[in-house]
Parts: C-alpha cells; structure tokens; sequence
C-alpha cells in the first residue's frame, strides 16, 4: 500500500517536470488571471478561467528545455482523437486493413475499460501546486487510470505484433519502435504534469491485461464480424448495451463517457462496413499466405496514397461536421429541447454514437468505393478479409 501511495505522490510528477525544465515562470497568464490563480493557491487554470490573451508556452530557459516541450506534447497528441482519425483511416486506405482492424478492435477494448474506470473511480488530477498543469484539455476528466498510456501501449504493440505475423520484418526493429512510442506518451503525461506515475502503470497494465485476455479470439472475432449473417445485429446491440446499461454512471462534467461511445460507435461502423464488404463480394479471401515482403513506395505510389488520404479526409470530415450539426438537432427535438443543445446528456451520446459510428463505416466502405470512382483504389485492400 505504502508503494502505491508513493507511485501516486505529485511530488514525484513535479519532480519530473523541473529535471526537464519545467518552472512556474513557464506558464504565461494575464495580471487578472493570475490574480485568480494566487486567490485559488494553484497554478491550474481550467480553459473557462483564462481569456482569451492566456497561453501555456515552452520553456525559455534553453534550446534543450524548448525541445523536450515540443517533443512531449507531439507525443501527447498521439493519444488524442486527432491521430487516431488521421492515422487509422490512412493505414487502412494506403497499407493494411486487417493489421489495423484488429488492432482498432484491441485499442477500443482498452480504452473502453480505461474511460469507464475514470467514471467508476473519479481520482483526481495531481495537486497543483506542487505540479504545474501545462494542459488544460482534459482537466474535466478523471485521472485515474492513463488512457493515454493504455492507448500508447495497445496500438504500438499490436502493430507490432501483427507486422512481425504477418510481414518479413525484424522484431528486433519492431519491439524498439513500439518502447519508445510508449515511453514517449507516458513521460509526456508526467511532464505536462496531468498524470502521477501510478495513473500510467494502471493505464499499461490495463492494455497487457485486455491484450492476454483476449488474444485467443482476435481473428476468430474478425472473421465473424464480416460473414457472419447475424454480425451487424450482434454487433450493434452489444455496442449499444457498452455505451448505456453496461457503463458506469457519470459523474456531471465528465467527457469520459461520451469518449467511450465515440470508440466503440467507430468499431461498431467499421464492423458494419466490413461486413457489407463481404456481403456485396466487394472484398474475397487472399489465396497466398503470409508472410508478405515488405515493398519500398514508389514516387508514384506515394502520391496515389496522398491523394487516397486527402480525398478520404475531406470526405470524413464534411460527413462529421454536416452529420453533426442534423444528428444534434434530431435528437434534441426527439428528448424534448426547445432549442439544440450538444452538451445535454442524452443528445450528447446519440449524436456522438450516430457520428461516429457512420465515420467508421465510411472509412471502411463509402471512401474506398469513392476511391474505385476515381482510380485511386489500392487493389489488396479488396482481398484483405483475413
């Protein structure tokens, strides 16, 4: 017990901060929000207590100190739900979509027992003082545990796990590669002082446990969710019973929950895709097995996938903001609003599950079709079913 409560001392979290430079002459306010700060002894300022002047900038102190800023919050981000609408839809459209369907399944699987452990535990944040809080993004969620760290443990090591089964490549490259995506998240956490050590452990041991447990079944499942001629039933009724009666109570102001339907209505589009696919014979098995060489792009192949990504982007994102703004208005008018309201407990989750569960499916299913209208389709996509 005595470990533990020292794994999550703040302490420990400041102390990382100031070995690489982080100071409290870093964070950079206006006098009357300051001021504020002083009255509330603490250096967190929440996003609705700044103006719109305040900003958290990089350390000043040396180009070292500068560069580990930058180096951590890219790292950062490659938890947040802009790397995974970016990276997803590319590896599917331009590498491999069973390496990166099974590894979204596993991903979503962890974050989900990740977010619903934030709502059912609600631990708070690192004190500040002693941390200094240099993001304020997610300061409404709980801490406990990372999913940060869930996140960087699930995706780099399943990637990594799936290019060695099914790819010519040294796992001697791999398993690096995937430490050091890991590592990078999780210091990164530390250093933008919003985790303590213990959140981080709990986040990793989360993704081996949900990884070892689960292991068995993964192609298994794969398979299913695209021949089966109950999948799309089964699948969306459990994805629906994930997002309501199975998940924790939230607490008000929490985003946890809504994070945790915005993954599983993905996986639930992409499942439905998939199987549509299949369905409409627009993907057949491969006949020959792995594993397969590993090609260099060319010059040509290059642009083809620039240009598979900036047409899927596009579409993906005038699919998320026209679906938003119809889906908002629906289902406020369906709960009984009077005006719309994207924040009401209801109209947030229904949106959100309708959203982003079309954006799943379209990665899988409407934008390679759009490919295949303009000749930008990559032909293996088609046989990629197992």
């Amino acid at each position: 017990m005595n470990v533990l409560k020292k794994l999550n001392d703040p302490n420990l979290t400041a102390k990382f901060q100031q070995y690489c430079g982080v100071s409290s002459k870093n964070v950079e306010n206006c006098d009357e929000c300051q001021k504020h700060a002083q009255e509330r002894d603490t250096w967190d300022l929440k996003t609705g207590d700044r103006c719109a002047d305040c900003k958290v900038t990089a350390p000043r102190s040396n180009t070292r100190h500068a560069l580990l800023f930058y180096l951590f919050s890219y790292a950062s981000s490659l938890g947040n739900e802009v790397f995974y609408l970016l990276f997803y839809p590319y590896c599917v459209w331009n590498m491999d979509s069973v390496l990166i369907r099974r590894t979204a399944l596993v991903w979503s699987l962890c974050m989900y027992v990740g977010q619903a452990g934030k709502d059912l535990l609600w631990w708070p944040r690192p004190a500040s003082p002693p941390v200094i809080r240099l993001e304020t993004e997610f300061l409404q969620e709980s801490s406990m545990p990372s999913t940060h760290a869930a996140s960087a443990t699930a995706i780099p090591f399943m990637l990594a796990y799936y290019l060695y089964d099914r790819y010519q490549i040294s796992p001697y490259l791999l398993l690096p590669a995937a430490v050091v995506w890991c590592s990078l998240v999780c210091l990164s956490r530390l250093y933008l002082g919003v985790h303590t050590i213990l959140d981080l452990l709990c986040g990793i041991l989360i993704s081996i446990l949900v990884m070892a447990v689960t292991s068995p079944f993964w192609e298994d499942f794969d398979w299913y969710q695209q021949t089966h001629p109950f999948a799309p039933f089964v699948v969306l009724t459990t994805a629906i019973a994930m997002c309501t009666v199975l998940y924790p109570k939230s607490k008000d102001g929490s985003c946890s929950h809504g994070d945790a339907v915005q993954i599983v209505a993905v996986l639930t589009g992409v499942s439905i895709g998939s199987w549509l696919n299949f369905h409409f014979q627009f993907t057949s098995t491969n006949d020959h097995s792995g594993p397969y060489d590993v090609i260099i792009p060319s010059v040509r192949d290059l642009a083809m996938q620039i240009l598979r990504f900036f047409v899927g982007v596009v579409i993906i994102g005038l699919l998320k903001v026209t679906l938003k703004e119809i889906t908002v208005r629906l289902f406020s008018k369906l709960f009984g609003l009077k005006v719309p309201n994207q924040e009401h407990p209801s109209v947030k989750l229904a949106y959100k599950f309708a959203v982003y569960g079309v954006i799943g499916f379209s990665v899988v299913f409407l934008v390679p079709f759009i490919h295949c209208m303009f000749g930008l389709e990559r032909e293996s996509y088609f046989k990629e079913v197992v």
